[in-house]
């Protein structure tokens, strides 16, 4: 089972049951369930390792809100420095602005909690949702689901016991924040709403149905295959095309747009480089003999049996291996350790250091499927991908030739022997524009409404 087997069996089931348009009620309901069943069927099969769970958020019965003409959703994972590197230019640049918090790093700060948030608005109007939703599961729905369900299962072998049922329940959550967050966007008076990595869908369409003009800030690597955003059959300009997606998506450099099937309906706009990159390309660190592995949550096993390989294979070649933020250094130590004595050379960094001052360093990098690899790129390292599960995200780099497939052991040697330097990475990495431009254009297209 392979990243590509399991998109073609969902673009099939869309195509032939016209999903992408699938209305029940007021909810397009395969818009809001595509990227939860994706991440499913991925586990389900062995492709994907499930991601750890993240810290709980307590919960709260009561919450304080300023008016902003801005609200900005911050990324939930932050650098070593606490910071969100993805919307902090435009905090700063906002004149007045409502920052929600989100995860456990900004529990207790004082900000608006947004999972706090969430709980309290699902249970505020839950009922409402209920009784709203109670009128729109027609036979005919059921019998889309069932047959959805079905071509899954015989096309990719699997068990969708979880999803059997008509997602009622998911209707209900869907429909009770969606009405939660319109209200509060209203009352906040809020007029553009800024995310990185949008993927609360109700939050989203809350916000549009509340006049807000919502903008996704690009926080990582998007692709063809991403199961949020990318949607193919979305050409023209339509109700149901990007219907929970941001109005504008801003992102780093041109090819991304290109390379992802966003749909015609959301704007693109280059908004440049991230400043960690833009200083990184301009610092053009001198580079030292060493490998660095780049750690992926879902293929996390296979990764960390590459790393301890390559370590006891070449014993003078520093191997460095960087956890994603995701993972847990004391699984990772574990999991290194069970496969016997640790080479000497095989050193494991902290699950928050500095990944660009790592690359930068680094004469050689490989890894799987992370924007780590563009900026790898972007930094003059030669670069390797691993043939496991989800480099499909990265194709148009291999296409491109800017980085080598390593697919067994001899190409591990070809790669150390034959691995070339390539800079050319303007088109996913442009020159940054200043976040006030950024806003007052933003701005002054809410005007032009």
């Amino acid at each position: 089972m392979n990243l590509e087997q399991i998109w073609s069996a969902l673009r099939k089931v869309e195509k032939a049951e016209d999903l992408a348009t699938w209305r029940v009620g007021d909810v397009y309901l395969w818009q809001v369930i595509r990227e939860r069943m994706f991440t499913h069927i991925a586990e389900q099969t062995g492709l994907y390792l499930a991601v750890p769970e993240k810290p709980e958020i307590k919960p709260a019965k009561q919450a304080s809100l300023q008016a902003a003409e801005i609200a900005v959703m911050p990324f939930v994972r932050r650098d070593a420095q606490g910071r969100d590197p993805f919307t902090e230019p435009f905090v700063r640049a906002a004149d007045s602005v409502l920052v929600f918090g989100i995860g456990s790093e900004d529990e207790g700060t004082g900000k608006p909690q947004y999972e706090q948030l969430d709980a309290m608005l699902l249970a505020q109007y839950r009922t409402r949702a209920k009784l709203k939703v109670v009128f729109w599961q027609a036979k005919k729905h059921k019998q889309k689901w069932a047959r959805v369900i079905a071509s899954l299962e015989s096309d990719l072998s699997v068990n969708l016991d979880k999803y059997r049922k008509f997602p009622r329940w998911l209707l209900v959550d869907f429909v009770a924040r969606r009405i939660g967050w319109t209200k509060l966007f209203k009352l906040a008076e809020t007029e553009l709403l800024l995310i990185a990595n949008a993927w609360q869908l109700w939050m989203v369409a809350g916000a549009k149905a509340a006049g807000v003009r919502v903008v996704e800030i690009q926080h990582g690597l998007i692709s063809a295959y991403h199961s949020r955003l990318s949607w193919s059959d979305f050409k023209g300009d339509s109700a149901a095309s990007g219907a929970y997606l941001a109005h504008e998506f801003w992102q780093w450099g041109d090819f991304w747009g290109f390379a992802s099937d966003i749909p015609a309906s959301v704007e693109l706009h280059t908004i440049g480089a991230p400043e960690a990159i833009t200083a990184a390309i301009a610092r053009d660190t001198k580079k030292k003999q060493q490998l660095l592995v780049i750690g992926q949550p879902q293929v996390s096993q296979s990764l960390i049996e590459f790393a301890r390989f390559i370590a006891a294979k070449y014993s003078k070649l520093p191997v460095v291996l960087k956890p994603h933020p995701q993972e847990n250094l004391e699984q990772i130590e574990a999991a290194i350790d069970a496969l016997g004595a640790r080479p000497a050379n095989l050193t494991v960094s902290a699950v928050d250091a500095n990944t660009i001052e790592l690359i930068e360093e680094s004469e050689y990098v490989i890894g799987v499927y992370s924007t780590a690899m563009f900026e790898a790129v972007a930094l003059g390292c030669k670069v390797g991908v691993l043939k496991l599960a989800g480099y499909n995200h990265i194709e148009p780099l291999i296409h491109s030739g800017a980085i080598q497939e390593i697919n067994r052991v001899a190409d591990i040697e070809k790669f150390f022997v034959t691995a070339k330097q390539n800079r050319n990475s303007a088109s996913y990495f442009a020159k940054q524009v200043p976040a006030r431009i950024l806003l007052d254009g933003a701005l002054a297209r809410i005007e032009d409404q």
